[in-house]
């Protein structure tokens, strides 16, 4: 074979070797090229980058989110807030809002919801009066006023005034950090005669609630400062304002001169529990959402043997036999039988 002929056939063999290279290299190209360059296939690939999906998730929760963490988070019940976040869709999201709020209504025939409006206008006044670096609605002094409201009494005191402390703390004059007293007649499900204690140490106005008397007292680490009246008297001694069982640091009162305390609820664990229940989400006065019909099905309490024995007379009567009576006539459509507990008549 001379060069001219063997021309043709070296190209077609070297091209038998070259196309199986080729589908190789365009596999590989399709197996290392990007996922953002992938062919179209006219379907979404499933995002799979776990920071995708979490913003995904804010994003569709965003509404929802702050619902539950900034307009509502003191009044929602353990058990509401549990079911609302098992919820999949916005649609049963909405439709667990509006009965939130239905529940809670005073008045669920008017238009208005008296709770929702107060609830909303209670936020709005604890941003406007407790806010202190933080907005007010999230303050010690602003959650409680959104939860109960505005109490019935305030006994209020600026930084280093000077405080007659009642007997029940021991008695004495002394300095105090500034301090707020707050007392509620009632609080439902609580008890009556509610007194909520906030202070401020440092000075910054952003006031703490607190479950110790003790600690608006700016001289308790004095000392000769600031001493109670059984201090003075040689009854008490300074110490013992700091080895109380009681959950308090402030001075022996008149009542507890021999070693007990003077708090009006002495027993720590009331206290414990008192500070504790003020802290809950209050009760849903009006459970309309609950279940107010009980409804018991009972199967297969009675068990008969029944059967059918007719003859047909007319075009709408039959013959029915009866245990009782013997043979009588009946109107097509009723059937008459009998059992163990009695003759059942059916339509």
């Amino acid at each position: 074979m001379n060069r001219v002929g063997r021309l043709p056939f070296l190209l077609l063999l070297g091209g038998a070797f070259l196309l199986p290279l080729g589908a190789y290299a365009h596999d590989q190209d399709k197996q290392d090229a990007p996922a953002d360059k992938q062919p179209d296939t006219g379907k979404k690939a499933p995002t799979k980058n776990p920071k995708n999906l979490r913003k995904l998730q804010k994003e569709l929760a965003t509404p929802y989110k702050k619902w539950l963490e900034e307009e509502v988070p003191y009044i929602i019940t353990d058990e509401e807030r549990a079911a609302f976040l098992q919820l999949q869709t916005n649609e049963e999201r909405e439709q667990f809002i509006e009965a939130f709020w239905q529940r809670r209504d005073p008045t669920p025939d008017t238009v208005e919801n008296e709770f929702k409006e107060e609830h909303y206008r209670r936020i709005a006044y604890a941003n406007e009066r407790f806010a202190s670096g933080i907005p007010g609605w999230r303050t010690d002094r602003g959650r409680m006023y959104v939860m109960w409201g505005p109490p019935d009494e305030i006994e209020s005191h600026s930084s280093g005034s000077q405080y007659n402390r009642p007997m029940s703390e021991g008695g004495g004059q002394t300095t105090v950090y500034a301090f707020d007293t707050w007392r509620y007649r009632y609080m439902e499900g609580i008890g009556s005669n509610i007194m909520i204690e906030f202070v401020d140490p440092t000075g910054t106005g952003e006031y703490h609630i607190t479950m110790d008397p003790g600690e608006k007292d700016a001289m308790a680490k004095i000392p000769g400062a600031g001493a109670s009246m059984l201090e003075q008297m040689g009854m008490s001694s300074r110490s013992s304002r700091f080895t109380r069982t009681d959950g308090s640091t402030a001075p022996v009162g008149l009542a507890g001169a021999n070693g007990g305390g003077g708090l009006e609820s002495e027993n720590e664990f009331s206290r414990l529990e008192q500070f504790t229940k003020v802290q809950a989400p209050p009760p849903v006065k009006f459970k309309d959402l609950e279940e107010v019909v009980s409804s018991r099905i009972l199967r297969n309490q009675i068990s008969f043997d029944y059967r059918y024995d007719f003859l047909r007379i007319t075009g709408d009567t039959i013959l029915v036999p009866d245990i009782a009576f013997g043979l009588f006539e009946h109107k097509l459509g009723f059937i008459y039988g009998h059992g163990p507990h009695g003759h059942i008549r059916s339509s």
